[in-house]
């Protein structure tokens, strides 16, 4: 809760890391002060193990917490002091509540709750309650020598007689000031931090839109994705019949609106048909499968999907699918890159759209095999570009 948060490390890292910048700085300052004031050996107790175990707790906690969407921060501040209450009072009893350094434990907890809480629920005081926080971390050690120097001198707290020392009040200057620094500098990260997760999330958009989030989390692990390869791909088309003829008659800004209503209809008809990539060009909208049967099933639901949105405007499409082997990956010269798919798969596939009906998807035989589905009557496509005709089955929606 007093830095940023790193969601892409494992839990139990996260909660290390939790230990070292927060949860555990209050119970560690606690041991080296028992151990100080204890009788040799006491680290073969049980008492500094549960100090670091109500620590690790806490940090745990807090991260748990972290995930969720409205985290409470006080409780997670709370643990720690609970769990080391509950298993020091099974082994000293009441004696546990009389000792200063234990009523300190619980007081800085509460303290960091009421902060870190309010730091949620009042996010316009932000710097000024991390700014508040660092100060009451930097008082931690503070505080401790404070009641240290008591008991050693076996003399009554008193802050008069504490700050008559100017060696005291040097410690108290230092401590304070180089909290509230501290302060100032983490609220600089955090802000910097901000910046920095926006920016990456407005380029990821950007990149999805790209290449498509499938690939992208995949070219972010292993750079090898983005590289040339062939593979077997189902490439879907759809178009609009009578687009250009419909389009002369509008304006720029309906024909924009039009097309994104088709894309979107288009997109959301896939449910949890998951393309490799979606690639939307003027009326056309290419869908690459890794399956035939995931594509025929993604061109029936595209057909079926987007017939509300073209039928207001008097309008239908239709749609082609095709399997084959393709050139994946990154095409292109040095001042411009696209991820694309290359061959005559991806030509038979657009030639097939073409001479498909209104509301008709046309697969070729290859693809109705590759996906299980007995191929019905045929026909034969006389694409542009072939020397033999285009077997090919209707599907449809």
């Amino acid at each position: 809760m007093t830095t940023a948060s790193f969601p892409a490390q494992p839990f139990a890292a996260r909660a290390i890391r939790n230990f070292l910048v927060h949860s555990g700085h209050v119970p560690l300052v606690l041991l080296i002060l028992e151990a100080l004031l204890a009788r040799p050996g006491y680290f073969l107790r049980v008492d500094p193990y549960l100090l670091l175990l109500a620590g690790l707790v806490q940090a745990g906690m807090a991260e748990w917490q972290s995930g969720r969407s409205t985290p409470n921060a006080l409780f997670s501040n709370l643990v720690g002091p609970i769990v080391y209450t509950v298993l020091e009072v099974a082994l000293e009893g009441g004696a546990f509540f009389s000792q200063w350094h234990h009523q300190a434990y619980w007081g800085f907890a509460l303290g960091f709750g009421v902060l870190q809480s309010m730091q949620i629920w009042q996010p316009r005081w932000d710097a000024t309650l991390v700014l508040a926080e660092s100060v009451l971390r930097s008082a931690i050690p503070l505080v401790l020598y404070a009641m240290f120097e008591a008991r050693s001198k076996g003399a009554a707290l008193s802050v008069q007689v504490f700050f008559g020392d100017h060696a005291h009040s040097f410690l108290v200057i230092v401590l304070l000031l180089l909290g509230a620094l501290l302060g100032f500098a983490e609220v600089s990260l955090r802000r910097s931090l901000a910046r920095v997760h926006a920016l990456t999330a407005q380029l990821r958009q950007y990149s999805e839109w790209a290449l498509g989030s499938g690939i992208l989390d995949k070219a972010i692990d292993d750079a090898q994705t983005l590289s040339l390869k062939r593979v077997e791909r189902a490439i879907v088309f759809m178009d609009i019949r009578g687009f250009t003829a419909w389009s002369e008659q509008q304006t720029p800004e309906a024909v924009v609106s039009m097309l994104n209503g088709f894309y979107a209809s288009a997109e959301a008809s896939l449910g949890k048909v998951s393309p490799i990539k979606l690639k939307y060009t003027a009326d056309e909208v290419m869908a690459v499968f890794a399956s035939a049967q995931d594509a025929v099933r993604a061109g029936t639901q595209m057909l079926a999907g987007t017939r509300a949105v073209l039928s207001a405007m008097g309008l239908k499409a239709g749609a082609g699918v095709h399997m084959g082997q393709v050139v994946e990956g990154v095409l292109g010269a040095q001042g411009a890159k696209a991820y694309d798919f290359i061959g005559d798969t991806v030509n038979t596939a657009q030639r097939l759209c073409d001479a498909a009906a209104p509301g008709e998807l046309l697969a070729s035989v290859q693809t109705c095999e590759a996906a299980g589905l007995t191929p019905g009557p045929g026909r034969d496509i006389l694409a542009k570009g072939k020397r033999e005709p285009l077997r090919a089955v209707a599907v449809m929606p």
